[in-house]
């Protein structure tokens, strides 16, 4: 059975820019071995709340996609080994759905679940 996922990846952003997109690729080939990829949103360089294995900066990554309930474990297990992986999330089944596309313009889109949830509590 197929659900749609969202995993987030931080991957320590002091190895070169060629590791890092490795790493990304890595998970991008997986996720396509066992599912489908909707999209993937690379975040950059962002710096860190705090200090992961004395790292202040980290690469983040947004993977969307579907798979078999078997796949983020995998993901989970490989992550867990992986020197470069400073940390991970991944939400099944996301309430809101998939956050749309950016706008052609640059400008994000943003719908608002107000006008929803003011019809539920009438």
């Amino acid at each position: 059975m197929s659900k749609q996922y969202e995993t987030v990846l931080v991957v320590d952003a002091m190895i070169p820019d060629e590791s890092i997109a490795s790493e990304f690729d890595a998970v991008t080939k997986l996720i396509e071995s066992q599912g489908k990829i909707v999209r993937v949103d690379r975040w950059g360089k962002r710096r860190l709340a705090y200090s992961i294995r004395k790292r202040s900066h980290g690469e983040y990554a947004a993977f969307y996609y579907e798979a078999d309930t078997s796949l983020p474990s995998e993901l989970e297990k490989r992550f867990r080994i992986n020197e470069n992986v400073l940390r991970w999330l991944t939400v099944a089944e996301n309430p809101c759905g998939i956050p749309p596309a950016p706008s052609p313009d640059g400008a994000p889109v943003v719908e608002s679940n107000e006008d929803k949830s003011k019809e539920g509590d009438e």
